[in-house]
């Protein structure tokens, strides 16, 4: 298991549009990935649990990364966070 915080940048948060292009990298994903805020846990592979967190331009979050592929996973998530996800 791997893991990482990352600053959330966008500036609605991960509202319908980034939260679209998250669920369609992590899908493609291996590994099993969780991303807290340290209250809520969610699956980025699935769209309604992604948006449902209401995480907020600011929000510091979590990625966690276990099984196959996890470190690759990490850093594939950790640098679309930072990139703004199509927004910045």
């Amino acid at each position: 298991m791997v893991s990482e915080s990352v600053i959330v940048k966008n500036p609605s948060g991960l509202h319908m549009r980034p939260a679209s292009l998250m669920t369609q990298i992590a899908t493609k994903c291996k590994s099993n990935i969780i991303i807290t805020d340290g209250q809520k846990n969610v699956n980025p592979k699935s769209i309604l649990s992604l948006m449902s967190a209401g995480i907020k331009c600011g929000a510091e979050v979590r990625v966690v990364c276990e099984g196959e592929g996890e470190e690759k996973d990490l850093r594939t998530i950790i640098e679309a966070i930072e990139s703004g996800l199509g927004e910045l």
